[in-house]
């Protein structure tokens, strides 16, 4: 079983439907400016799980309401999942064997004759009632609908959420199972950390151990677990510190029994210091709870196939800029096998060359108060507003000039993003580095710098009214003798635009190559292309576009400056 998508209806600032579809993008950064909304749709997500909600210290259960509504509808998340027929029987069969549904049994049994249809259910959680519906005629008895949604949802793989450390670790964790025997969060991680030291070894049996037994045990645990730690430590390098060293150990007291975790810093007269986890900084305690949470996921199926959700508030805030960037590549590799949504003002956790454009998504209040979440393709803010929502995305890209590396001498300025994935595509064995800019009257700003920096540097612009304009203005600004390093597409053939460059049938090939069969913008080709793990390989196939480009690049002719 797994998600598929979640619907968000009338949740806190969320009015009309958000729909975060998790079968088109395993990985979904979420940006916006502050207070646009983005942690509402995390928690949204993440209090779907009845699981969940002695987590986040309760806060995404808190005024769940939504307050731009007078009519005072039901905050409501609705989960579409995949699941099949042998699943769900497993289910419904388990439950009516099991003594705690014994009232239910008679009404239960009918629920067997219930198919599955495309292999999808829809659960929705009401957060006025807090109970679950199954969205199907098929089940009209309210309560037992409830149970039996909640049941699938308890199978169903783990949310996660990571947020400003509200989260918390508790040093002393309670050896103990709720009412309805569920394993509370991280008495389950610690469980799945025994588990995977040694398949016969679990955190409920300790109390059963000899001592020296229970020693052993612990000892092979705690080895496990730093190993692990010490391991993701060296990846994300937040200090000097070459290993780390947790200590774990078993507690009885009151009748009760408890399992302890302390840090152990050793100084240089090798004398043990202990401190509690919440003691260390606030990057360290990101990387516990984060790591923890990913390595000893207790409802891991698989390497290969896990789908676990991890909702990530601003990850790595207390991450110094060369971890943030290491984690950036972690995201992207835990989504293979799971979903991660993230939100984020950090331009390092949107690296193109890790992160696909593609998936980010812009969380913005209307004029109303109310939550939208819109593709980039869909905004409308201006990009050229460095309050926009657009602006990490923008350093992501190093659009702001004063972070280009400075061993980069020959550099193509062009006026935009798809200007920048085009001529990236096409260039071959061209040197050259491609800035893009934001718009036709934007390159004013990045000639100067270029003089500044003494780089050698092209500005190519569309050769239509709003390029031609452009150029003429910033020639006028420069003077005859700068403006020898300025150009408009395909000078010689009259009005041209980036699109031209490429072939017509070719440019049909590419839509087939990539599986395109709707009415698609040439920019979402151009998009779908530059992330496209065979791109070279279409390329190829594109012989007359690869000329037209390659005639451009001869009149840039970089080799006379």
């Amino acid at each position: 079983m797994k998600y598929k998508k979640f619907v968000i209806k009338n949740y806190k600032g969320i009015t009309d439907e958000i729909v975060i579809n998790l079968e088109k993008n395993s990985l979904i950064p979420i940006i916006g400016i502050n207070e646009s909304g983005k942690t509402t749709i995390l928690q949204a997500i993440f209090a779907f799980d009845k699981v969940n909600d002695h987590l986040n210290n309760g806060s995404h259960l808190r005024d769940t309401k939504n307050l731009y509504s007078v009519k005072g509808k039901a905050p409501k998340v609705t989960a579409i999942i995949h699941i099949v027929q042998e699943e769900y029987d497993k289910i419904l069969k388990s439950m009516i064997s099991n003594q705690h549904f014994s009232e239910h049994k008679f009404h239960l049994e009918k629920y067997k004759d219930f198919q599955i249809e495309n292999k999808t259910l829809e659960i929705t959680r009401n957060f006025h009632t807090s109970g679950y519906e199954i969205l199907d005629e098929f089940f009209n008895d309210r309560r037992l609908n409830n149970i039996l949604s909640y049941q699938i949802v308890k199978k169903m793989p783990y949310i996660f959420y990571f947020d400003d450390f509200r989260d918390s670790i508790d040093d002393t964790i309670k050896i103990e199972k709720t009412e309805d025997g569920t394993v509370p969060s991280w008495l389950s991680i610690i469980e799945e950390l025994f588990k995977q030291t040694d398949d016969g070894y679990s955190v409920f049996d300790l109390k059963n151990h000899e001592d020296r037994a229970k020693r052993t045990v612990l000892s092979k645990v705690k080895k496990k677990l730093n190993k692990t730690l010490t391991k993701e430590w060296q990846n994300f390098r937040l200090d000097e510190v070459d290993a780390l060293n947790i200590d774990i150990r078993h507690i009885e007291e009151g009748g009760n029994e408890y399992i302890k975790l302390e840090v152990i810093e050793t100084d240089s007269n090798d004398d043990e210091h202990f401190f509690y986890i919440r003691d260390r900084s606030k990057g360290f305690y990101w990387f516990f709870n984060f790591v923890m949470k990913l390595e000893f996921n207790p409802k891991s199926i698989g390497p290969e196939e896990n789908n676990s959700i991890y909702l990530l508030d601003e990850p790595g805030s207390y991450l110094h800029a060369s971890a943030q960037s290491k984690l950036a590549k972690k995201l992207r590799q835990l989504s293979k096998a799971n979903k991660v949504i993230y939100c984020t003002h950090s331009h390092y956790l949107l690296n193109p060359d890790i992160i696909p454009i593609s998936s980010i998504r812009i969380a913005e209040k209307n004029k109303d108060g109310q939550v939208r979440l819109l593709s980039i393709n869909d905004y409308k803010g201006d990009i050229r507003d460095r309050k926009s929502a657009f602006q990490p995305i923008l350093d992501s890209l190093q659009i702001n000039p004063m972070i280009i590396d400075l061993s980069e001498d020959q550099i193509l300025i062009t006026e935009g993003i798809y200007d920048y994935y085009c001529f990236e595509l096409f260039k071959g064995n061209n040197t050259f580095k491609v800035l893009p800019g934001v718009g036709a009257d934007s390159l004013r700003f990045y000639i100067s710098f270029m003089i500044l920096g003494q780089k050698d540097y092209r500005v190519l612009w569309d050769n239509d009214d709003e390029g031609r304009k452009a150029k003429k203005k910033a020639t006028d600004f420069f003077g005859e003798l700068e403006a020898e390093n300025f150009s408009l597409l395909s000078k010689n053939k009259g009005n041209t635009i980036l699109q031209d460059m490429f072939d017509g049938g070719e440019l049909k090939m590419l839509k087939d190559e990539l599986g395109i069969t709707t009415k698609t913008s040439f920019e979402k080709v151009i998009l779908a292309l530059y992330f496209y793990e065979k791109k070279d390989e279409i390329i190829s196939k594109m012989p007359k576009s690869q000329l037209n480009f390659e005639e451009i690049f001869k009149e840039l002719d970089f080799s006379e400056k």
